[in-house]
């Protein structure tokens, strides 16, 4: 790239990236062929001998995320329709831009280029600070974040990575994250195995030149998702579920809001399912769920439980209506329901006491982090 190419991304689309995306567009709008895949015009690799691979001192990739993701690796969040993937990618974009644990996983430091498909600045500016108010950071954690925001000017992913990797400087990003992928199918078939290895080609392509490992979010199929293997629950082609290089699948749990997700991973050991809560604007980890109680259609929903009385309280002391109060703005409980679990607790000393003023005190404080539930 050359000097006057070395400048931020949003200056750079500014200057080209307009109809540089755009110019695309026709061409776009014709059926996919095999013509249309981008190939790497280097020269193929030299053939070297089995014992040659084993002795070499390879440096493995570093990890993005501990246990899951490598540089230059692709992983794939699949999971329903409406089940928060875009708030889950934006708070792993976060976690990575600042080193911290993301869903209990640590992660090592780096930058972080969002390129946003599908939502419209403003909201998405509203997302990002949410999230990084909501786990406690100053603007200072969006320095190491890039976003490139493109909606409106997608189109088939072969027509415009050409420019991408133009823009993105080799080397410079730990993480990119795709979302969503859809946007970048074009007239391809989402069924067609064909096409579909076209498109993950692409990102591989992504992930190779650019250095950086690539995230990006696939939706489900419709159905009963329990009776399926989870990495045949991605809707379209199976290759979605078996080219990315890790894979996590998030599955509705019986408890409402609650996710149990499922990990695949080619490079790194087994790695356990667990599960996560949506508390507004974050998933958080669930340690009390049971990983294998999946939502099945039918069964009526658990919406509410004793525990989330629990986490209201935390480590405050709170008289009954005061208690409830709380409960109602941040899980919209009626009070009756309220009353009920209120009931099954109250005399569990291992619980909750109350003191000489009729305070309700929670014994051992669950404290997690959670906001009050806010629309989405």
């Amino acid at each position: 790239m050359s000097a006057s190419n070395k400048q931020d991304i949003g200056g750079y689309y500014r200057t080209h990236g307009a109809n540089g995306a755009r110019s695309g567009v026709e061409n776009s709008q014709r059926p996919f062929t095999a013509q249309d895949q981008t190939t790497h015009e280097n020269e193929l690799p030299a053939i070297i001998s089995a014992r040659k691979l084993v002795e070499e001192n390879w440096a493995l990739p570093e990890e993005v995320v501990k246990g899951l993701l490598h540089k230059g690796s692709k992983m794939v969040l699949g999971g329903g329709s409406k089940s928060f993937k875009t708030w889950c990618l934006a708070d792993l974009a976060l976690c990575v831009a600042n080193g911290v644990p993301w869903w209990g996983l640590d992660t090592n430091k780096g930058r972080v280029l969002y390129i946003n498909f599908e939502i419209q600045n403003a909201f998405f500016g509203k997302r990002l600070d949410s999230i990084f108010a909501a786990k406690g950071m100053g603007f200072e954690a969006l320095d190491n974040l890039n976003v490139w925001n493109l909606r409106g000017y997608c189109t088939d992913l072969s027509t415009l990575m050409t420019t991408m990797l133009e823009t993105i400087p080799k080397n410079h990003y730990s993480l990119i994250v795709v979302d969503p992928i859809y946007k970048g199918l074009g007239n391809r078939d989402e069924n067609s195995a064909g096409n579909i290895n076209s498109l993950l080609n692409e990102i591989e392509r992504l992930a190779v030149d650019s250095g950086a490992a690539v995230v990006f979010g696939a939706h489900f199929s419709k159905g009963n998702q329990a009776a399926k293997e989870s990495i045949d629950r991605i809707s379209g082609s199976g290759v979605f579920a078996r080219d990315p290089d890790s894979i996590l699948i998030m599955t509705k749990h019986e408890n409402e809001y609650t996710y149990t997700v499922e990990p695949t991973l080619r490079n790194f050991a087994p790695m356990e399912p667990f599960c996560v809560r949506w508390s507004h604007p974050l998933m958080v980890l669930d340690e009390k769920a049971d990983p294998n109680r999946l939502k099945v259609p039918g069964n009526k929903t658990s919406r509410f439980n004793s525990d989330q009385l629990l986490e209201v309280l935390g480590e405050e002391e709170q008289f009954t209506m005061e208690w409830y109060m709380s409960t109602a703005h941040r899980y919209d409980m009626s009070k009756s329901t309220f009353l009920n679990y209120l009931g099954k607790i109250k005399n569990d000393t291992t619980k909750v006491i109350q003191t000489a003023e009729g305070k309700w005190k929670a014994v051992n404080p669950v404290l997690i982090g959670l906001t009050p539930t806010e629309s989405i």
